[in-house]
């Protein structure tokens, strides 16, 4: 079937737009980017030289107990590992919620967040292990050419690096491909209820079937999410400012200056932060939908739902 790319991207939008609950879904699935926190400086009073160069000082760091500080650094790094799972999970969950909860759109049923919750956490594991068949490769990539790679690449002065050049252009289209796959896998086995090796060649078959509409449309979608992020990233720039006046100030040992350049450059941060998700989170939402309206246009052409719909009651 051809797609209508027009009405497939509207109809998206409508579902988008009047299903608002899903936008918490899309918020989900675009967890695990995590950023950076702000330096400070330091004072560099000979005040100060003298009390971190102090015996008293000397003598306090070796009365900690190596044992407390060992445990101290494996409890973050357990913390650590646990935040990151925890954000995987909702991402995974937040994928199939959404899934789920455009189909039931499109099918003219009501949408509520446990509908959805429950849809994504069904297929949890399933969607897990698709999503981490893409992420493999690169990390087997990374063992086997890119490790190797770089210690050629010092033993002969740069020449190594240029043979590499055509096989990690090789390795990152594959690894493009891979991820497509997964993501139609996923699709997939929300859509039909499929396990991890059904989805995945339903997937494949489905891209086989359907390269050149679907390299059309997500050419469509990948400019339009590049000028939106792109957008939503420009308020960002506003912080800029402040944060060179602050740097300018550590550096000239003005503290009123440094420090207030580097608040009002938090508190910009903050304010826009909960903005920036939100809009993330309806970008997400509607290039799902996108997709998820798109294969079962090419997959159940004939499925009455599948028709331009009207508007469907919030």
């Amino acid at each position: 079937m051809s797609l209508d790319y027009g009405n497939l991207l509207g109809r998206a939008w409508q579902i988008t737009w009047k299903y608002k609950i899903l936008w918490i879904f899309g918020i989900l699935a675009g967890l695990g980017n995590g950023g950076g926190s702000p330096g400070g400086g330091g004072d560099r009073g000979s005040s100060t030289n003298y009390q971190f160069n102090s015996p008293q000082f000397e003598q306090w760091v070796n009365q900690i107990d190596r044992a407390a500080m060992v445990a101290i650094v494996v409890g973050l790094l357990c913390l650590a590992l646990l935040i990151a799972i925890v954000l995987i999970a909702l991402q995974v969950i937040g994928r199939g919620g959404l899934i789920g909860g455009v189909l039931r759109a499109e099918a003219g049923q009501p949408v509520t967040f446990g509908d959805s919750w429950r849809a994504g956490l069904s297929k949890f594991w399933t969607l897990f292990l698709i999503g981490l068949v893409p992420s493999l490769f690169s990390l087997l990539t990374a063992v086997v050419v890119v490790a190797p790679g770089v210690v050629l690449s010092v033993l002969t002065f740069g020449l190594g690096f240029l043979c590499l050049i055509p096989l990690v252009c090789v390795l990152a289209i594959v690894s493009v491909i891979l991820n497509v796959i997964a993501y139609f896998g996923q699709i997939a086995a929300v859509v039909e209820n499929l396990g991890v090796l059904e989805a995945l060649r339903r997937a494949w078959a489905l891209i086989s079937a359907n390269l050149g509409q679907i390299v059309v449309l997500g050419l469509i979608l990948f400019f339009i999410g590049f000028g939106i992020g792109l957008v939503l990233v420009l308020p960002m720039l506003l912080t800029v400012a402040p944060a060179i006046i602050a740097a300018v100030g550590f550096a000239n040992e003005s503290r009123a200056v440094g420090y207030g350049g580097l608040a009002f450059a938090l508190v910009c941060c903050a304010l826009y932060l909960p903005v920036l998700m939100v809009a993330g989170g309806i970008l997400q939402t509607w290039l799902t939908a996108t997709w998820t309206l798109a294969y079962k246009r090419l997959t159940q052409p004939n499925v009455p739902g599948m028709q331009p719909a009207p508007d469907v009651p919030a």
